[in-house]
């Protein structure tokens, strides 16, 4: 991998510790003032990117990833700064506790598609499972620290630092990738017809491709009730087992570990090549995490629960997130990444409103059920498909 694929790595990486400090600190803030306003809170920051994705999909497409992600990177670290004066002079409430998720998730809908598909543009396609795998792991070690600092931070400065450090990084962001160009730069397109027409063509792309739609299927079940365990359900049990916010941190660190554990060996050896299979185990390992932690009655044995489900997601997404972008037309490159995080995020709007409704601990037995379902579901996509003869030797060509 070349050396500019580095240094935007390098600048990415960071910007996810102010993202991980920030995100913690809301849902922090947010649990303290109840569990509704909690789960309004998350939901005023995937709501904005659940209407705003195909747009930022087909402008990506149209502009190129990079500067869109330039700009985005820009007006999400100012906002940032402006958002810490705010709640300095005001304090902590529900409306700026919303106020910073959506502002925060309406940019992030036009920079998650771009920066998605960035190391597509850095590395040639033999190179990209490893290149996303190593990006992945990076920024697993960065959110693995960032889960006890987070803590930390919540304790001292609260908020404020929280949006100030997201600030700082999204500048140095900013810097680095501005020097860079990819050397696999796409060019923006000439003709342009109508934002509708751009977004539809999106649309047949991924429905048309038997890959490219299970993929998105798969996704967005196991998304509406995994991502909501370290956000929202985390919180809640420490809260109702009296655990400080330092000790949830290191619960949440312990997702990230299972995960980084995974990429690294995956950025090292490789991908399997029975992906389908391998995501289905993926999915039945943090099934039983998730079950885990609804027991957890301590810190180490929460710890060692998300640890597990960290384990199954990180073989989940090292398997399947590489073969979308490989298998997405260069002409398209923004607008199917748009879809995959359109996949994540309407389903989590209701997922996340759901769970709030519930206990702790039936909303973790809801959650383990839904991620075994999805689980079983490529298990038998596995074994109906025809796959070729031999075992699962490791290989940077998937196939499902």
């Amino acid at each position: 991998m070349n050396r500019s694929y580095y240094g935007w790595l390098a600048g990415s990486t960071l910007s996810v510790l102010g993202d991980t400090a920030l995100f913690f600190a809301l849902g922090w803030a947010a649990t303290g003032i109840g569990p509704r306003v909690a789960a309004l809170v998350l939901t005023g920051f995937t709501l904005p990117r659940a209407v705003l994705l195909l747009l930022g999909g087909v402008l990506g497409d149209r502009i190129g990833p990079r500067r869109l992600l330039l700009a985005c990177t820009a007006i999400v670290g100012c906002c940032c700064f402006l958002l810490a004066v705010a709640v300095g002079l005001r304090g902590v409430s529900a409306g700026l506790l919303l106020t910073t998720s959506v502002v925060v998730g309406t940019v992030d809908a036009f920079a998650l598609p771009a920066a998605g598909v960035l190391p597509r543009l850095f590395v040639p396609d033999d190179q990209l499972p490893r290149a996303m795998a190593l990006r992945t792991s990076a920024t697993q070690v960065i959110t693995l620290a960032g889960g006890p600092l987070s803590g930390l931070l919540v304790a001292t400065v609260g908020l404020v630092g929280a949006l100030t450090l997201d600030g700082l990084t999204f500048a140095v962001q900013f810097a680095v990738l501005l020097l860079l160009k990819p050397p696999y730069d796409v060019h923006p397109q000439r003709d342009r017809p109508s934002v509708l027409k751009d977004a539809v063509d999106g649309l047949r792309v991924a429905v048309g491709d038997p890959v490219l739609r299970m993929i998105l299927a798969v996704v967005a079940l196991v998304a509406a009730f995994v991502l909501p365990v370290t956000s929202l359900c985390v919180p809640l049990l420490a809260r109702s087992q009296g655990w400080e916010a330092k000790q949830a941190g290191f619960v949440v660190a312990g997702s990230v570990a299972g995960g980084l554990l995974v990429t690294v060996l995956v950025a090292r050896f490789g991908t399997f090549s029975r992906a389908d299979l391998t995501a289905g185990v993926g999915c039945l390992v943090a099934a039983l995490g998730i079950a885990a932690l609804a027991l957890a009655p301590t810190v180490p044995t929460a710890i060692a629960a998300t640890l597990t489900q960290g384990v199954g997601i990180g073989l989940f997404t090292s398997h399947l997130a590489p073969l979308f972008i490989r298998s997405t037309p260069k002409s398209h490159l923004t607008r199917l990444q748009s879809l995959l995080s359109l996949a994540q995020t309407v389903p989590l709007i209701a997922s996340t409103n759901l769970l709030a409704t519930l206990t702790i601990h039936q909303a973790l037995t809801l959650t383990a059920t839904t991620t075994t379902l999805a689980g079983l579901i490529l298990l038998k996509l596995a074994t109906s498909a025809s796959h070729p003869a031999g075992g699962p030797a490791r290989t940077q060509n998937p196939q499902i």
